[in-house]
């Protein structure tokens, strides 16, 4: 299937003194193949109180004789649109099957929505992963409107912009043609990171009491965000305070009351989604967060916030975007920016980032999702700060891996410890925590599983799990049989049992999306043989070490008490990796790839 025409048309007007806009959606996907034609019939049009559904039709044209027979879409459905990670929201979705869909058919669909708050407007995005024959976005701007745009991610000028001033408005219009979709991609971010689209957003108005500010800087950004918190937690809640006050009695320092805050919040509030309308922008009261014992991420901010201020610490209530969003307040500062809101202590001189929607975040290493990302810190209703969250050096997140192993005439045993931290240590600890026997089994096979598809998990022991320190440990006995290489009076094994960067190199020509890892990392792996009776070391592959700003490699061997380690050494020190960063990238690790390759000999004394 192919988009023969993707367009929108965006008219910004004002209503009431505040501007609105009217958004109309028209749409053609011709089918070349049969193939698959029952996948491509269902088609789905969200909408929500923000963005309403105000009109919609569809058909489609089937090819018959040389002509075309229109055959209308006369069964349309509206249900509300379930989000795997939003308990509720108003988000609705309305779905209808094409019917007739056969090769060379058209499939035609146009809507129109009305957005009432053009804080909210959307950017222009392209279908994702299907070809573009023509796409437009057309703006049409009232001359008491002005607007500004950001082209996103057109770094060959892709999009074409024609500007048409007529009598009491202009006309922006960009078009796009022969689009071809990016292929899927593991460790891809989202597609916002590399697809093209077209941001349009107001930066002021004139009603009638004259030029209105909108959305130009951060200042109006910050002002609007906190137009949701002008009533939130103005008077002080007893039962709360009391609850402060019995957790923090016996905390001397202002760090260690906050860390206590911090717990009390994650173990007894309890994580859920709302998206409803306004309440997708406001957060409820700390009181009221606190009796329910739930709320979502802007609740959360809000008796995070609340309980640290009733103890005497500085704290704000701070927006922030995850990691699935590639904006800056800086270059856009608009509402697409930020998708989350968390807290913020200062303690000391040092901000702290708190996110409550995270049961398992320690109180010094934010969750993995926001870290480098943006932060919008309201000091007061005029007062901000926009602050970085930094990014976790690899140390803070590190995999200790001792593995002892011996040889047989039937391949290999051996003993593993395996000691995980920081984000590390809080994946295992997240993974194993609602898992029954078996699952946990069957986890710990795959996370321990190293040498080959035939590696047999023996005993094992889950040795330490603490969420507060986020620290994992765990042990193993293993076989695996048939690993070793026996020759003549020759032993060949090869002590790498788990090669870390064996399938790391980036094939240039083909990917042009970003690498993304969630956090990085540093891994020590050390395999320790234990030399069978009667026989010695006859060769030792040579050792590599190569290290760049995106990471570091260590590989290295030595006898030590008649035992010979293999150690590989790794850090990873950048979370996403542009095209630009992709050849340095590939240097070490096809360097790396013979290395992986050598085995140790053991020969006859």
């Amino acid at each position: 299937m192919v988009y023969q025409d993707y367009q929108q048309e965006l008219n910004i007007f004002i209503k009431n003194d505040e501007p609105v806009a009217e958004k109309k959606t028209n749409i053609n996907m011709l089918m070349l193949t049969e193939k698959n034609v029952n996948m491509l019939s269902r088609y789905r049009v969200y909408h929500s109180s923000f963005s309403e559904l105000t009109d919609l039709s569809a058909y489609t044209k089937v090819p018959a004789g040389g002509k075309y027979k229109t055959v209308k879409v006369t069964d349309k459905k509206t249900t509300s649109s379930t989000d795997n990670s939003i308990f509720y929201d108003d988000m609705k979705e309305t779905t209808f099957d094409f019917p007739s869909l056969t090769q060379f058919a058209v499939a035609h669909v146009d809507y129109t929505q009305f957005h009432k708050d053009a804080h909210l407007l959307s950017a222009f995005y392209l279908p994702g992963y299907m070809p573009v024959v023509n796409a437009s976005f057309t703006v049409t701007v009232p001359d008491n409107v002005n607007i500004k745009y950001v082209i996103k991610n057109d770094p060959k000028g892709l999009w074409k912009l024609t500007e048409e001033k007529k009598k009491r408005e202009t006309v922006y219009k960009w078009t796009i043609s022969n689009v071809k979709p990016e292929d899927n991609y593991s460790n891809a971010p989202d597609m916002r990171y590399f697809q093209p689209h077209v941001i349009v957003y107001i930066t002021s108005y004139e009603n009638k009491n004259g030029r209105q500010q909108y959305l130009s800087t951060i200042d109006d950004l910050h002002r609007w965000n906190t137009s949701f918190l002008k009533d939130l937690n103005l008077s002080p809640d007893p039962a709360l305070k009391k609850i402060v006050d019995s957790i923090t009695s016996d905390k001397t320092s202002e760090r260690a009351k906050a860390a206590a805050i911090y717990s009390w919040v994650q173990q007894h509030i309890k994580y859920v989604a709302f998206e409803n309308g306004v309440e997708g922008f406001r957060p409820r009261q700390a009181s009221e967060v606190c009796a329910k014992r739930y709320g979502d991420c802007k609740d959360m901010s809000s008796i995070l916030t609340q309980m640290m201020r009733m103890a005497g610490i500085k704290a704000y209530y701070t927006w922030i975007g995850t990691r699935e969003l590639p904006y800056t307040y800086t270059e856009t500062p608009l509402p697409i920016v930020d998708n989350h809101m968390i807290s913020t202590a200062l303690i000391d001189g040092e901000y702290i980032f708190l996110d409550g929607t995270d049961n398992n975040a320690s109180f010094d290493m934010p969750p993995a999702f926001i870290q480098g990302k943006e932060a919008l810190i309201s000091i007061n209703d005029k007062e901000y700060k926009v602050m970085k969250v930094s990014v976790a050096d690899p140390a803070k997140s590190m995999i200790i891996d001792s593995t002892f192993i011996s040889m047989n005439d039937k391949g290999l045993k051996g003993y593993q410890n395996v000691l995980y931290n920081g984000y590390f240590g809080k994946d295992v600890y997240s993974s194993l925590l609602y898992r029954d026997e078996t699952e946990t089994k069957e986890y710990i096979n795959k996370r321990m599983s190293k040498g080959s598809n035939k590696f047999i998990l023996g005993n094992y022991k889950i040795n330490k799990l603490d969420p507060g320190q986020n620290i994992a440990s765990i042990s193993a006995e293993f076989e695996i049989p048939g690993y070793s290489k026996k020759v003549g009076s020759e032993y060949y094994i090869n002590l790498h049992l788990e090669k870390i960067f064996g399938n790391n190199v980036i094939n240039i020509e083909e990917r042009k999306v970003p690498y993304e890892v969630d956090y990085n990392y540093t891994i020590r792996q050390y395999h320790i043989l234990t030399i069978p009776e009667g026989y010695k070391v006859s060769y030792m592959p040579k050792d590599y070490s190569f290290e760049n700003e995106l990471v570091q490699i260590n590989l290295y061997y030595k006898m030590d008490n008649g035992k010979l380690i293999a150690a590989q050494e790794i850090q990873n020190k950048k979370l996403l990796l542009d095209p630009s960063d992709f050849e340095e990238w590939n240097k070490p690790m096809k360097a790396l790839q013979p290395y992986y390759k050598e085995s140790v000999v053991l020969e006859k004394k």
